[in-house]
């Protein structure tokens, strides 16, 4: 599974407001993603002004085809 990096939001921003752009942006990418049936791909969320990790989201296809994404705020480093 590859990992991309995705800047969004500051360090001064509310956890709760990145957690909102963290969505926004996943939706967008989920739209643009050609995704092989079985195929993940991983996109770690980053702050652009000074580099702390949001979350990671993984992008798969579900039994429809359709991109469906999962955000894990769990590994954040704020």
């Amino acid at each position: 599974m590859s990992t991309n990096n995705v800047s969004i939001g500051k360090t001064t921003d509310s956890f709760e407001d990145l957690q909102i752009l963290s969505q926004k942006e996943a939706e967008k990418i989920a739209k643009t993603l050609e995704i092989k049936e079985g195929e993940k791909l991983s996109f770690g969320f980053w702050t652009s002004d000074f580099p702390e990790l949001i979350c990671e989201a993984v992008f798969g296809k579900n039994e429809e085809g359709n991109i469906e994404f999962k955000l894990d705020f769990e590994q954040t480093t704020l």
